[in-house]
């Protein structure tokens, strides 16, 4: 086995752990909190320094500054490399100081552009002797704006609500699918909820909306206050990564998300009981403390493997002008910054398209945000776990390679292992999650209200992504590269087109053709591939040439073993899983595992027939440790 798969393998468990203490984290926000407008409000409070992490912390920010760190280590040594980490280091944290002072004091205003408007409710009861337990029938009426503009919802109920007031509203986009005397069925979540109540008790076909109390926006303003210096130590904590990156440490600096994830699951749950035993909205303040203590937990479990590598923390007075003049003097440290806005610029493109597919959603089908969300985290697991993990262990190699006379060579058969390595775990999980994909959502998701029909449309937009998926984690693979060669606007022009043909394949499909969400799905999986060889092509037309010898018998190999899996995957879901969605919880739980490791035995028999490289590889390392 390769140092390039031991490396990858460790960044790959390491991954692992993060993602699942993030499991358990959401987990536990749902159930402490539920699906109310308070957790809205927390949500919506942590997705402007959660954006900006995403933007600049973990991805451009770590990516430019490993690759001119590792660059500085080969030629001149690791003390000046962490002489360099030094200067960043103290640049970085004096730009954080002033973004977070400035996020403070303007969270009010974002807030406002990012959470939902709220509006009042009015309900005109014709029968006050009757009320119900949890909720009743309405008939919309329509809405009316006062002279400041504040909008009022009403309706006309056959009952009393219990927990209504003057102050309960809703979110104005929740009225987009109503028109005047539709009936639909309302309840405040103060006696139970919809999920919560026997079968029948609401008509078939009704809409649901819940009703909250007033003065969320407050709620997340504050939220989003406090939580606003968690991008100063997300920030610390990616360059701490990096600096790790380039002395060979993959395991403890991915890590170090799941010690943030946990300081939220232990801490937030103790604070928020402290403040409300009952984890009422006023809890959320203690959980917003602890996504703040948990960044600072991300920077501090890192600090002693940095210290036995050899960095001493020393500040290099940036926060003066001639603090800063004498710093970007250094030729090494211009270089990081010219490397991180193009980053900066490709990640925030990229979030956007994020949104852009969300609202495109917002007008198809009821469900299909629902389902665009659930199917795009379950794609973006195995892309994290094996494209994000290799590429990550790819980039100080190939930023050391650079500086070799043989670079042109040596990099395309680096990058060639690299790729046919994640094809290696990209197309298994392209089969299952394309052939499975019903199965899989229904295993995770089917409870409550997120029913079998919901399951059928979240599995087809997953099978969609799943097309997509070997050409994202090569993407993965490939776009640290062009910051190792320092061509970073490549793929933030590659992005800006990319997202102008999402953009407008979107528009086709849902406002000229009507289609629904799988075909924003099926945009993503198009875009993507075709982004990836515009990557490929463009790296070969740089470097001469691809290593095509390396990478494409190998790779042919693997996808003769997934189309073997494809055609057994197949045959399992139409003789064994078939009415999956109407079984039992359990049963779904012990079925689907025992599907996954078939599916795997059979992956590894098809691959060790066409002997692919990659699993000679493990048997080896296997064969080497029994004799030993």
């Amino acid at each position: 086995m390769s140092s390039l798969q031991k490396k990858s393998l460790i960044a790959t468990a390491a991954i692992f752990c993060c993602r699942f203490t993030g499991l358990i984290r959401e987990i536990t926000y749902q159930c402490l909190f539920g699906a109310t407008g308070a957790m809205d409000a927390f949500l919506a409070a942590f997705r402007l320094p959660n954006m900006l992490r995403d933007m600049f912390a973990e991805g451009a920010l770590s990516q430019s500054f490993t690759s001119a760190m590792s660059k500085v280590e080969k030629v001149e040594g690791p003390k000046a490399a962490w002489e360099l980490a030094n200067k960043v280091f103290t640049q970085l944290i004096s730009l954080m100081i002033i973004l977070v002072s400035a996020g403070v004091l303007v969270a009010g205003f974002c807030m406002q552009q990012i959470y939902p408007e709220r509006v009042l409710v009015h309900c005109a009861v014709t029968d006050a002797a009757a009320a119900p337990e949890h909720g009743c029938i309405a008939e919309y009426l329509g809405v009316t704006r006062d002279a400041d503009g504040r909008a009022t919802a009403s309706f006309r109920c056959a009952a009393p609500l219990i927990g209504l007031s003057d102050e309960s509203c809703l979110k104005e986009g929740a009225l987009r699918s109503l028109r005047p005397s539709s009936r639909l069925y309302l309840y405040t979540g103060t006696e139970g909820s919809p999920a919560t109540l026997p079968a029948g008790s609401i008509p078939e076909g009704l809409t649901t909306l819940k009703l909250e109390p007033r003065g969320f926006m407050d709620l997340a303003t504050d939220l989003c206050r406090i939580m606003w210096p968690f991008i100063l130590f997300a920030s610390v904590s990616a360059l701490c990564m990096g600096s790790l990156n380039v002395f060979g440490i993959f395991g403890l600096p991915n890590l170090a998300s799941a010690a943030f994830n946990l300081t939220i699951i232990s801490l937030g749950t103790a604070l928020g009981w402290l403040i409300d035993p009952n984890f009422g909205p006023d809890a959320l303040y203690g959980f917003a403390v602890a996504v703040v203590i948990g960044g600072l937990m991300q920077v501090l479990v890192q600090l002693p493997k940095m210290r036995q590598k050899g960095f001493r923390p020393r500040w290099n007075l940036a926060l003066t002008l001639r603090g800063w003049r004498i710093s970007f003097t250094d030729p090494v440290v211009r270089k990081v910054w010219y490397l991180i806005i193009p980053g900066v610029i490709a990640a925030g493109i990229t979030q956007s398209n994020i949104f852009i597919n969300t609202a495109f959603a917002m007008d198809l089908a009821g469900g299909s945000v629902t389902a665009i969300s659930a199917a795009f985290h379950l794609w973006q697991l195995p892309v994290a776990l094996f494209g994000v993990a290799v590429g990550m262990v790819v980039l100080p190699s190939v930023s050391r390679m650079t500086l070799t006379s043989g670079a042109n060579t040596e990099i395309p058969q680096h990058l060639a292992r690299a790729m046919r390595f994640v094809a290696f775990f990209a197309v298994p999980s392209t089969v299952f999650l394309g052939v499975w994909g019903e199965s899989i959502v229904s295993t995770f998701y089917q409870h409550g209200r997120f029913d079998a029909e919901a399951s059928v449309l979240t599995g087809n937009v997953l099978a969609c992504y799943s097309l997509g998926l070997l050409s994202y984690a090569g993407m993965k693979v490939l776009q640290p590269i062009f910051l190792a060669l320092e061509k970073p606007w490549a793929p933030a022009g590659l992005a800006i087109v990319a997202f102008c043909l999402s953009v407008g394949l979107n528009y086709l499909f849902v406002y000229v053709l009507h289609f629904d969400a799988p075909w924003l799905a099926l945009t993503t999986s198009a875009v993507t591939t075709l982004n990836f060889f515009f990557y490929f092509f463009y790296l070969r037309h740089l470097m001469g040439n691809m290593a095509c010898g390396v990478l494409l018998p190998g790779l042919l190999r693997i996808l003769l073993a997934g189309t073997v899996l494809a055609l057994a995957c197949w045959q399992i879901r139409d003789i064994f899983l078939d009415g999956f969605t109407s079984w039992s919880f359990m049963h779904r739980v012990g079925a689907m595992a025992l599907a996954g490791m078939a599916g795997c035995v059979i992956y590894a028999l098809a691959a060790f027939l066409f002997r692919v490289p990659e699993l000679d590889a493990f048997a080896r390392k296997f064969l080497r440790r029994r004799r030993a």
